[in-house]
């Protein structure tokens, strides 16, 4: 039996809206944008110690520059979370349209990201460590769920295809 499109359609609406018919944010998807941020997130968290504020960024970075270039690979997660928060469910605006380029945008600031971490990788000269191994297996699950995950597929294709409502 040929299982038809708009009942496949049907059931996706059903699973990812919600009772007015509003588009649930994927939990999974903060998560990924928590990893792709992350060097917003240690720059918060180094605010924190008042007594050396660059103590836990060298943990992590041991440069400067590599500090910085997290950030920029972090930039269009940025991006498109702020896309997520101000998209219309009414109206089109901006972040309707950014969330048609939000899968170009994610998949290209991870393979800058796979770079930078393969540069800090040869920087280390190879040494394995838990945390650089963690690293390694967010990324793959990351790229895993832009590729596969249907609930993100349907969320970014809903929010983008928002029509504009006429104001007769």
């Amino acid at each position: 039996m040929k299982s038809s499109g708009s009942a496949t359609t049907f059931v996706e609406k059903v699973r990812y809206l919600d009772k007015e018919g509003r588009a649930k944010i994927p939990l999974s998807l903060l998560v990924i944008f928590l990893y792709q941020m992350r060097g917003y997130v240690a720059g918060i968290i180094s605010l924190t110690f008042s007594e050396d504020r660059t103590r836990l960024l060298n943990l992590f970075y041991n440069s400067t520059e590599q500090f910085g270039l997290m950030l920029l690979v972090g930039l269009p997660s940025f991006l498109v979370l702020l896309a997520t928060t101000f998209a219309a469910e009414d109206d089109r605006n901006w972040a309707n349209r950014l969330m048609g380029l939000a899968q170009p945008l994610l998949l290209l600031s991870l393979a800058f990201d796979g770079v930078l971490i393969g540069w800090l990788f040869v920087e280390q000269h190879g040494h394995f460590s838990f945390v650089r191994a963690a690293i390694i297996m967010g990324w793959l699950v990351t790229l895993w769920y832009l590729l596969k995950s249907r609930q993100w597929r349907f969320y970014r294709r809903h929010i983008a295809s928002r029509e504009a409502q006429s104001s007769h």
